[in-house]
């Protein structure tokens, strides 16, 4: 379906601005003296898979740069691709995602990592699911909120001294964040795992999707990361060329099928492939071994990596404003997505509702027939055992016919039959 397009309105000439009131400069004065000394001046990268590149993938990330108030806050979210066999995007449901977060972090300013993921799961009302890992600068510490195989890094003179955990069901499963309408039983944002780290001035952010974690290992993310980074004019160009190296590393390794990689190594040593299947090990991945394979080689997926250096906001406030422009066109092209879904969110509304009224009606159903089988059961016998045994077989079965019940068989059970009825 096609994207309406804005309409541009002609630029009209500013008129003369009056030089600032003694409030307005006081007011610009009491911002700055409130900016984190800290910041993250940050750029992303992304490389689809392959046969995804049309769409552009199924990731989605933001980056939250202030050139005046410092701190800053990144986010990934990575839909799940077996929402494709019910005719789902993922990719939507994560840019979706992607943008509710930043739309939470913008309204709240202080919004911590693990509610502004709450409030995106609870405002992505669309079909899909992603896993998601987001963090916040807080004047020293990074602060983390995990769910899934997305995840972190900080690297800090060429090492990774910090980490998130992947959060899997098993093996290729990971925990993930859906519209909790329509996944009455999935994660949720309070399933997150939080993470702190200390850092400063020079340290290295890097968080990204599974696509990099599972064909890159923590020691040549630092390698490249570091290298990257040092070789560039200023921390934003550092940034940009840190993330676009990493991917390019990333797909390099999902490509080679010798590639002793992290996925591979993780599925080898898991008691089953996918949750279910047998892990392809034994003697077949001996073989490989022998005829120099080696192993499964890397994992094509999406790949996505945000890349930010730790800064000092009072000495970088060119560079963070040239990240943070950077970030704009990835932001606005959330809001695009946004607008997009809104179509499909209404769809999804009216399917809830009418979910919901027949759950109510066969609720009420359940509830009817319920009290329907207690008042039998405690209704009394419409004739006592005296009076059964009183009267003759001709009479017994007269009265059985006029209330529907078999009227053949022995007398005795037919005694029986007539006094378990109940007078209702």
């Amino acid at each position: 379906m096609p994207i309406a397009m804005p309409i541009i309105a002609l630029a009209r000439p500013r008129p003369a601005r009056a030089p600032p009131s003694r409030r307005a400069k006081t007011r610009a004065r009491v911002v700055l003296a409130r900016a984190a000394s800290l910041s993250l001046c940050a750029r992303g990268a992304n490389a689809p898979h392959p046969d995804k590149t049309a769409k552009g993938g199924e990731d989605a990330w933001f980056a939250r740069v202030d050139a005046t108030r410092g701190g800053g806050v990144l986010g990934v979210a990575d839909g799940v691709g077996g929402f494709n066999d019910q005719g789902v995007d993922p990719g939507l449901y994560a840019r979706v995602l992607a943008h509710e977060a930043l739309r939470e972090i913008a309204r709240e300013g202080e919004t911590a990592a693990k509610d502004a993921m709450a409030a995106a799961q609870r405002e992505t009302k669309i079909p899909g699911a992603a896993t998601m890992c987001v963090v916040r600068l807080d004047g020293d510490v990074l602060r983390c909120a995990n769910v899934g195989d997305s995840g972190f890094r900080v690297v800090r003179d060429g090492r990774v001294v910090g980490a998130s955990t992947a959060q899997q069901h098993y093996f290729n499963c990971p925990y993930q964040l859906a519209y909790a309408e329509l996944a009455k039983d999935g994660d949720s944002a309070s399933d997150a795992e939080e993470f702190e780290v200390k850092v400063r001035v020079g340290d290295i952010v890097v968080l990204g999707s599974d696509g990099l974690f599972d064909n890159v290992f923590d020691e040549e993310i630092a390698a490249v990361a570091t290298e990257a980074y040092g070789r560039a004019s200023d921390e934003a160009s550092g940034a940009g060329a840190a993330a676009q190296a990493l991917v390019k590393v990333a797909r390099g390794h999902a490509e080679d099928k010798k590639y002793d990689s992290p996925y591979a190594r993780e599925m080898a040593k898991s008691e089953t492939d996918k949750g279910g299947a047998p892990k392809a090990v034994g003697l077949f991945g001996g073989l490989n071994k022998m005829l120099g394979g080696g192993s499964l080689g890397g994992k094509m997926d999406d790949i996505t990596v945000i890349v930010a250096g730790v800064v000092q906001t009072s000495e970088s406030r060119e560079v963070l404003a040239s990240a943070s422009a950077s970030c704009d066109a990835n932001t606005e092209a959330l809001a695009k997505a946004r607008e997009l879904a809104s179509i499909e969110e209404v769809k999804v509304q009216r399917t809830v509702a009418l979910r919901k009224e027949m759950d109510a009606a066969f609720k009420e159903s359940v509830a009817a027939s319920e009290k329907k089988s207690k008042a039998i059961a405690n209704a009394k016998p419409e004739f006592t055992r005296a009076q059964v045994d009183s009267m003759d077989a001709p009479t017994i079965r007269k009265l059985l016919q006029e209330r529907g019940l078999p009227s053949s068989g022995k007398l005795e059970r037919l005694r029986d039959r007539l006094a378990e009825v109940k007078a209702l």
